[in-house]
């Protein structure tokens, strides 16, 4: 085997050092367990060994990296100076499965502790143009091959990835730029991530089976008119401070999404669209979130195109005096169903602590439920009795609303009902935490 010595450059000062790595010395890391440097030939990972992700591991053009079921990746907590990136002509194939997914995380799985994560770089269509160069490791990206390849991605964990590189660049849990449809991309679990759950640059990738959890900024972002889809996602947010459940910037590519489940705890904002992109959605469930609709820009709402016959409702002021409606007028509530569109059950592959408790209200009633008096219930967002469904509220029972405005609410569908057994000496109490006047509950009358 020949030795030589191979270095990637950057275009900004603030990016990585430079690569330098022999290949024999790279290959002789690998058969170590370590992955550092430039892949330039095939190779096969074991899935009996737990590797340590050291540095920098680049898949090079005409070099395939195969990683089989049950395989673990542990990274150092080198924050952007630890990644694994397949460069365009390169190919990973992550073949994991629901009993043995593949796991990439550092030790703890804290957010940014390597914050490169896994980028794909391919020959797709971009707004960006040909041979663009990525924001992150001054990757090149992007072609005429809108069927183009870079691999299989199937049941894959990631966890503790993210981080911001400077004001206009970060690092995402995986990011896809100008990645083909050629791409099989099926089951992919992406938690605690401190940016971006995933991320796409242009290209025409298709992903199926997504979860994210707890993805500090967009839990998926795209942007430079990627005109993929996504089927079946579930997204949680449990930890405040979050940017949004979507992101989509600069040209509409017209995204396909399918069956969107996305539940908070804490607010916030679900969809955000900038400039004027768009979507067409369809199988849309939020529950738990301040705004549903945010179009950033200004953008208008006839870009997003809800199939299930949802209509933006625009939010107002709280205090109808005020002249400041800059962004009032940009944000709005969407009637979305909140019955569950993808079942959590689903991703029971993914290693979780993540729960909702049983005392939290939210989402839909659609058969019997009684409440128990001696049980503090939080009233988290819009909780529903469908037609159907039947609410049951013993004496005693107390309810405490979150202060989320008109987010939070009880509703009763025709052919729902609810029976309050409140009595003279035990009444039900519903209130939010101080019961200050519009803390909760003012968007009944949509129903």
């Amino acid at each position: 085997m020949a030795f030589g010595t191979i270095t990637l450059t950057s275009c900004d000062s603030d990016d990585p050092e430079p690569i330098t790595g022999g290949t024999t010395e790279v290959m002789e890391n690998l058969d170590a367990g370590i992955l550092n440097g430039t892949l330039t030939e095939d190779y096969t990972l074991s899935s009996t060994t737990t590797y340590s992700l050291t540095g920098q591991f680049i898949i090079d053009d005409g070099a395939t990296l195969n990683i089989p079921a049950g395989t673990k990746i542990l990274a150092d907590n080198g924050g952007t100076d630890v990644y694994i990136a397949t460069l365009m002509g390169g190919t990973i194939n992550i073949n994991g499965s629901a009993g043995n997914p593949v796991i990439m995380s550092s030790a703890d799985g804290n957010p940014g502790d390597w914050g490169g994560g896994l980028t794909l770089c391919g020959k797709a269509t971009t707004t960006a143009g040909v041979d663009a160069t990525a924001e992150v490791g001054g990757f090149i990206y992007g072609g005429t091959d809108d069927s183009d390849s870079s691999g299989i991605i199937r049941y894959l964990q990631i966890s503790g990835t993210g981080a911001q590189i400077n004001s206009e660049s970060q690092y995402n849990g995986v990011s896809f730029y100008a990645v083909g449809s050629g791409t099989l991309v099926d089951n992919i679990a992406v938690i605690n991530g401190d940016d971006d759950g995933v991320e796409f640059f242009g290209g025409t990738v298709e992903v199926s089976n997504l979860y994210l959890e707890n993805n500090s900024d967009d839990s998926i972002d795209w942007t430079e008119g990627w005109n993929g889809s996504i089927t079946n996602a579930y997204i949680s947010n449990t930890v405040e401070g979050f940017s949004t459940v979507f992101e989509g910037d600069k040209d509409n590519g017209n995204p396909q999404f399918n069956n969107i489940t996305a539940v908070s705890t804490v607010g916030g904002t679900a969809l955000q669209f900038k400039k004027t992109s768009g979507g067409t959605i369809d199988g849309l469930s939020l529950v738990g979130y301040d705004v549903d609709l945010d179009m950033k820009d200004g953008g208008a709402t006839s870009n997003v195109i809800f199939s299930d016959g949802y209509t933006p409702v625009a939010m107002v002021e709280d205090d109808a005096s005020t002249t400041d409606v800059d962004e009032s007028v940009y944000t709005f509530a969407l009637n979305t169903s909140a019955v569950a569109t993808v079942d959590l059950s689903d991703f029971d592959w993914v290693d979780t602590d993540i729960s909702f408790e049983s005392s939290l209200l939210q989402g839909a009633v659609t058969g019997d439920v009684t409440l128990d008096a001696s049980i503090a219930y939080v009233l988290n967002s819009s909780y529903i009795v469908q037609d159907g469904g039947k609410l049951t509220i013993p004496a005693g029972t107390k309810i405490t609303a979150r202060d989320g405005g008109t987010g939070v609410y009880i509703a009763v569908l025709q052919g729902g009902q609810i029976d309050i057994q409140g009595t003279a000496t035990n009444p039900v109490v519903i209130s939010s935490a101080s019961a200050s006047p519009g803390d909760w509950g003012r968007f009944n009358n949509l129903w």
